[in-house]
């Protein structure tokens, strides 16, 4: 009897091993050839309306990917959130019913996943490619963590650096930690909050679709967060002064399911990573020249600009990474934002 118990035992392992052999532990078969690739379209989902700079992107990756994969490979663009909005399309990709997108991306499964958004993660342009270029620590970190999520993350996409819009002059701007006379609408997050208050602005978190009335009636003085292209299309007749701190940087990520990732051949995956590396490189340069064109725009428009030099900037930096940053760890981790600090050395 232990013998014919023990034949089934073994008999029942073997079939076991057969099942999971043939289902492949789960795992995305990748194509072997050109041959047997079966043209794909992807769908490709974006926050941003077709007059955005984003839009000119897409539009260049997709003719690029067409083209030098000889149709094997088709983008359809769906702009301004047309399959959802930022939160419902991360989540889509991550199941692999949208194929790639571009937009924001919510920190609810890990908030590292936000840190494009930290203060100071970068003073200038010129910083910001060095922090942003596919070999950085960021960049390397961002990939790993958000293949967890079955997400393939190319890059960034740079919008503008943010400063800060008033409706009446603020109180020595350029020293932190003293006292600018006005309180300014902020996101509620402490990755927004704590930096507007270390340079010495009292903050309030009222929502975003009221502070343009709540300027306008005096319940807040201004509003952080924005770069000039927001203070002028959206601000700009009920602000008088605009000071361009570089606090924050506007930085919408590139990415895709790595489901359908592995489902493209290897050189396909090449051209499209190519791509769309391409359009985040560029867009550095596009942010730069957005930023001085908007600052003329609200200058011709009345409003006073105040920019900084390189030193005040290199102060305020430096200070927020040493003292902001820190308090920032419990949400961002400690090993994480010690390691951003350390590339900043090496990166030069």
């Amino acid at each position: 009897m232990k013998k014919v118990v023990k034949k089934l035992s073994m008999l029942l392992g073997f079939l076991l091993c057969l099942f999971f052999c043939a289902c492949g532990g789960g795992k995305t078969e990748k194509v072997a050839s050109k041959e047997d690739f079966k043209p794909i379209t992807l769908r490709y989902a974006t926050q941003h309306s077709i007059d955005h700079a984003a839009q000119a992107s897409a539009e260049a990756i997709k003719a690029e990917v067409e083209e030098k994969t000889n149709g094997r490979i088709k983008i359809n663009i769906y702009p301004a959130s047309q399959l959802g909005d930022w939160t419902q399309v991360y989540d889509e990709v991550m199941m692999g019913s949208i194929d790639i997108a571009h937009t924001s991306v919510p920190e609810t499964y890990d908030a590292r996943i936000g840190a494009g958004f930290l203060p100071y993660l970068a003073k200038n342009y010129d910083e910001l490619a060095q922090v942003m270029a596919e070999d950085s620590y960021l960049v390397t970190e961002m990939k790993k963590l958000q293949k967890k999520f079955d997400i393939h993350f190319f890059g960034y996409y740079c919008e503008g650096f943010s400063g800060i819009g008033t409706s009446k002059p603020v109180l020595a701007p350029d020293k932190v930690k003293t006292d600018k006379g006005v309180v300014v609408r902020v996101p509620g997050n402490d990755a927004f909050k704590l930096p507007t208050e270390y340079l010495g602005y009292r903050t309030s978190t009222i929502p975003y679709a009221d502070t343009f009335a709540a300027i306008q009636t005096g319940v807040v003085d201004g509003w952080q967060a924005g770069p000039p292209n927001l203070n002028y299309l959206n601000f700009r007749d009920v602000i008088t002064h605009y000071y361009h701190y570089n606090l924050t940087h506007e930085a919408t990520q590139m990415y895709m399911s790595e489901k359908v990732w592995q489902k493209l051949l290897p050189e396909d995956q090449k051209i499209l990573e190519e791509a769309i590396l391409k359009q985040s490189r560029k867009s550095i340069e596009i942010a730069k020249m957005e930023d001085e064109k908007y600052m003329d725009l609200l200058r011709k428009h009345g409003i006073t600009v105040v920019t900084f030099d390189d030193a005040t900037l290199d102060a305020m930096a430096e200070g927020v990474r040493k003292e902001v940053w820190g308090k920032l760890s419990e949400t961002y981790t400690k090993e994480f934002l010690d390691g951003l600090l350390a590339s900043y050395k090496t990166e030069k």
